[in-house]
């Protein structure tokens, strides 16, 4: 195995999509995404090609997730406001590009439902400017928990203030 730096053979793993990953610090994928929606720091080529990539995403965000994931909810909340892209074991990034933000949130234990919660509490928190896109964020992050009959046996409440 080899030691030291993010690429050694320790820091990496093959995702769910059969992919390899490196570990990568939850600073990166903020900064990341801060630049896509920004375009600072990228030359005129990349920034052309950021800003339609970024675009076509929120543009259609099926094809960035696919059914019933919290990423196309999150992007179909506030069509062309904000990105969102899950990962594997409850890692969640965003980018609101008028805010020049990007966001990189890990649920510690892996959990994908309680990082998706975490993720549309902190955009609803960073959005509540427009109370009627905050309170449709806040409903994402308070989702119920149904048994597999349907009938709801819990919700997730975050525990991120939202005033």
């Amino acid at each position: 195995g080899g030691h030291g730096g993010v690429h050694g053979v320790d820091e990496r793993a093959i995702d769910g999509c059969s992919i390899p990953t490196y570990a990568v610090p939850l600073r990166s994928f903020a900064l990341g995404f801060a630049r896509m929606a920004t375009t600072n720091g990228f030359g005129p080529e990349r920034a052309k090609a950021a800003r339609r990539l970024l675009a076509a995403c929120m543009a259609e965000p099926f094809f960035v997730a696919g059914t019933d994931r919290a990423d196309v909810a999150l992007m179909e909340a506030a069509p062309g406001r904000i990105f969102a892209k899950g990962g594997a074991e409850g890692v969640h990034c965003s980018a609101i590009p008028e805010l020049g933000l990007g966001i990189a949130i890990k649920c510690d234990d892996g959990a994908g439902r309680a990082g998706e919660a975490m993720a549309a509490a902190v955009l609803a928190s960073l959005l509540r400017a427009d109370e009627a896109l905050a309170a449709k964020l806040v409903e994402l992050a308070n989702t119920p928990i149904e048994s597999r009959i349907g009938a709801k046996v819990g919700a997730l409440r975050p525990t991120l203030a939202l005033s």
